[in-house]
Formats: structure tokens, sequence, C-alpha cells
């Protein structure tokens, strides 16, 4: 199997730059300051304008939502104190008090609203409008009370306002009109621990504490991002001292980065690796036989013990095994070349046929490799999976313009099957590429009821539907393993979000 790097290192424009004595590139070691490296560069400065945890981990730092995760992954207050449902179609959120953005503006109620109506806009356009669609309206009930309607009971409520859903992070009303928006796209003003210093496009992002953080303030004075597609990079960077974290690290390097100056951190993700198959265009994945022949063809445990060192869940549909409603009982389709070449010759494919798979390259953990291998094994029963790397900016402005043809490995997280399957195949929505009417029946019943006995009696009805139509190829839900300076204080989460409010230096 290829393992194929492709160095493309740093230099482009200067995207944004404020005033600053700061050197270009700011090094890990120095005094107060924390350099984080992962994959990729921020598509925007702007929470509602992008798709990309590598976009969010930065974003997190400088925006905060009305609730937050706490170490233990549950959902706690953070811009709002409290919570409580008036009626079923109605969620109360308490706001708190003596805010203020970096800029000076007051956050309250009317910045709630904002924030709100804009990502909800459809004329907006949001990435991850899915994620906060059911709600309809937002009421200010008064400065620090803000009231979000439903037209449905909506359980997951709280899991669609917190930082992962991207949208839901609180921005400034005044400051995010200016210049129709692109002020924030370039440089975001938020309420959280840290502010915006300057962003070097494909070299650096870097922020400054804030004093005025109404939580508790940062022990780290300064937090640099920095953007190094290449894994073997990303090591070496940790090693030489030039980053204190560095994002997914493959299984095979941990023991060499277990002492001395560095350590490692591992924990359990909720995130997910599959294929997704366009069933909108006029391809072979239209047909159902084709999808299930996929599913037959890809020895997805033999990937995961020769990548990933057999870590990680195997998973039977595409939602974390420790997600609501996931049932320990389903089982993925069995690793069948034979049946896959049947099917195949059944739906009119004989000798296969050929079909793009989209991809990123050096997004997930040992993604190019498990996206190599997965077409190796499609290979073998004759169809030909054209790879196609595309940069993070590229792929976001493919996606926004539901431009993801044939097959991709997207990547997704979320812990209830209405943060996963519905954005994923309800029909319509801005990252499905699947229709069947049955299921969007099942996945609005089971986004609109509170029981939850009866929720998941919904979601496994809505299973058996997935399991048969194959809409997507179940893979892996990998582990997340950092890389880390021996010296830091920081704990990981299992949402990938990388939350720094805490960290600190021995």
């Amino acid at each position: 199997m290829k393992h194929i790097l492709r160095r493309s290192f740093l230099l482009a424009t200067v995207a944004t730059t404020l005033a600053c004595n700061l050197p270009l590139i700011a090094a890990a070691g120095e005094a107060g300051t924390l350099v984080v490296a992962q994959p990729a560069d921020a598509y925007s400065m702007d929470p509602a304008k992008h798709s990309a945890f590598p976009t969010a981990n930065i974003l997190f730092q400088i925006y905060d939502g009305l609730v937050t995760m706490d170490g233990k992954g549950e959902l706690v207050p953070a811009l709002a104190t409290s919570w409580s449902n008036p009626d079923p179609l109605t969620w109360r959120f308490k706001l708190r008090e003596g805010v203020k953005f970096h800029n000076g503006e007051p956050f309250n109620s009317q910045a709630v609203k904002f924030t709100f109506d804009r990502a909800l806009d459809p004329n907006f356009k949001a990435p991850y409008y899915s994620r906060i669609a059911a709600i309809k309206s937002v009421e200010v009930v008064d400065d620090y009370t803000v009231d979000l309607k439903t037209e449905k009971p909506f359980p997951t409520m709280l899991l669609s306002l917190y930082e992962a859903s991207f949208p839901a992070l609180i921005v400034p009303p005044t400051y995010t009109q200016e210049k129709n928006g692109d002020a924030l796209g370039a440089a975001p003003v938020g309420t959280g621990p840290y502010k915006f210093v300057k962003w070097v496009k494909d070299e650096e992002v870097v922020l400054e504490a804030n004093p005025d953080y109404w939580g508790d303030k940062p022990k780290i004075e300064r937090v640099v991002f920095r953007p190094i597609k290449e894994t073997r990079t990303r090591i070496a960077e940790l090693k030489s001292g030039g980053a204190d974290i560095a994002v997914d690290i493959p299984p095979e390097d941990v023991s060499s980065l277990e002492g001395g100056d560095t350590k490692v951190e591992t924990v359990s993700s909720d995130f997910l690796y599959f294929l997704a198959f366009d069933t909108t265009r006029d391809t072979p994945l239209k047909d159902k036989r084709v999808r299930q022949a996929i599913n037959y063809a890809v020895d997805v445990d033999a990937i995961q013990q020769a990548l990933l060192n057999g870590t990680g869940n195997r998973i039977a549909l595409t939602l974390p095994a420790n997600g609501f409603a996931y049932n320990s009982e389903w089982t993925p389709y069995p690793y069948d070349p034979e049946k896959a070449k049947q099917l195949l010759t059944e739906a009119g494919y004989p000798d296969g046929f050929s079909i793009p798979l989209m991809t990123r390259k050096g997004r997930f953990l040992k993604d190019s490799e498990i996206v190599e291998a997965t077409a190796g094994f499609l290979r073998k029963v004759g169809i030909k999976a054209d790879i196609q790397y595309l940069e993070p900016g590229v792929w976001g402005q493919i996606s926004e313009k539901k431009g993801r043809e044939g097959i991709t490995f997207p990547g997704w997280s979320g812990r209830d099957p209405n943060l996963v399957w519905f954005p994923l195949l309800k029909t319509g929505q801005y990252q499905s590429y699947f229709s069947n009417p049955e299921l969007d029946r099942l996945l609005d019943e089971g986004g609109a009821t509170i029981d939850a006995a009866q929720r998941k009696a919904i979601y496994e009805e809505a299973a058996v539907i997935m399991k048969d139509e194959a809409p997507h190829l179940p893979m892996i839900q990998p582990p997340l393993i950092y890389g880390l300076n021996s010296k830091l204080n920081w704990k990981p989460r299992t949402d990938s979000m990388i939350d720094l409010r805490e960290a600190s230096f021995n």
C-alpha cells in the first residue's frame, strides 16, 4: 500500500493582519505561548460560515456558545446560566449579565437573537444550518432572557447550541454587519477567553488572552494555531519544540513520544469515518445493490487493524457507538467480495465502473491511507475509484455548491441521530446526498419526540432502512491521539474540539 506524502507548505498572502509586534511565526516554548499544530488553516473567522473542525478549534477560543461541554462530556452553562421549558415548544434561556464582546459591545438577548436570525436566514446558507434548523424563531423576553421557539418538541436543543454547532457561537450584532459580514470573517470579535491578533493565511493565527473574560482568566497569554498538513512534519515540530500540541498522532508513533520532552493524550472520539454515496446524480450509486456491493467489498476490520493498530470502534451504522440510540446488536456488512461482485452483476455492472472518490488529505488521522486502502479493495471487485484530494478551502466551496460527487470520505460527529442522520440523510439537507420518504418521516418523528424510549424505537426503524438502502459505508469511530509538550497540562475532549480555557504549563 503506498503511503503518498505531498508536501505543500506555507506561504500565501496575508488575509488579515492587525497591528502588532509579534514575529511572523511565533514559537512554542516561549514564555506564555502555546502553539497548536493541526492539519488545516481556518476557512473563515465567521463561525456561521464554515463546517470544519480545524476552523472551529480556533474560533472556540474567541467565541462562546450558550452552553458548553465539561470534562465529563456533560452540557453545562456558558453564556446562558440556566434554561427551562415553559411549554413543549419553548426553550427559555437566562443569560449571563455583565459580559462584553472584545470590542466593547454588550452581550444580551439582542445579540442572541441576531446570531440565530442571521444563521437561520435561508439566504445566508450556513453550512451547519441543520444543527439549528429546528429553531423557528427567537423572541426577546427581556435584556437577559430569550426564548427559542420550535414547531415541534426538540429534545436535542442543548446539543444544537454548544460550540460543536458552529453557527450557535454568539457574534456581536453591530460589528458583524460591517462590510456585509466581511469584517467578522477576517477579524473575529467574540466574548471568549482569547482575542484575535492576526491571521497570516496558511501560516498562523495568533490570539492573545482576554483580560476581561467573564470566566476564569486564561493561564496562557498567547495561543498560536499553525496549519501543518503532513503528519510527519507535525510530529517533527513537536519533538523540536516548535509545537506544544500536535493533533492526529498515528498509533505507531505513540511509544516514541512517551517520555522526555513529549507525552501523549488519547481519548475515545465521537467522530465517524465512513464513505458517503451521492445518489442524486445519474451514476451507478443510484442503485442500492451497488451501494450494498461497496459495503461488502471493503474489509474495514483489516483496514482498522493495519492502519490504526486495532484502535477505535468498528461501527455498524453512521453513529458513534456511545451515541444515543446506538444498538450494540447492530452488525455491519461482512467482508464478502464474491457477494459484492454478484450484486454488481445483478445491477448491470459485471465489469465494474469508474467513480470519483473525493476527500481531503491530512484532515483526519490516517485519512489518505484509509482512502487508498479502500480504493484497493474496490479495485478487486472492479470498481475503479478515482481519488481526488481537495484542499480544505476547495472542499468547503464544493460543499457549499452541493458539489460532492461520487463517493466521499467526509468525516462527521454527533452523539445523537438527530445530529448525524438528519443532516446527512434527510432529503434536501445541506450535507445530504440521499432521499427516502419513509426515512425522512422517521427522522422528523425522532427529532420531535421527547420520550427517550419512543425515540429509540423510532431510530430502530430508521436503522433497518439505512442498513438496506446503504447510503453510507460505516467504517470506524477513531481515537483522538494528541502529542503534547510534556510540561503542558491539558485534556482533550471526545468531540475533538480543542478547548484551551484551562490549559497551563508546569
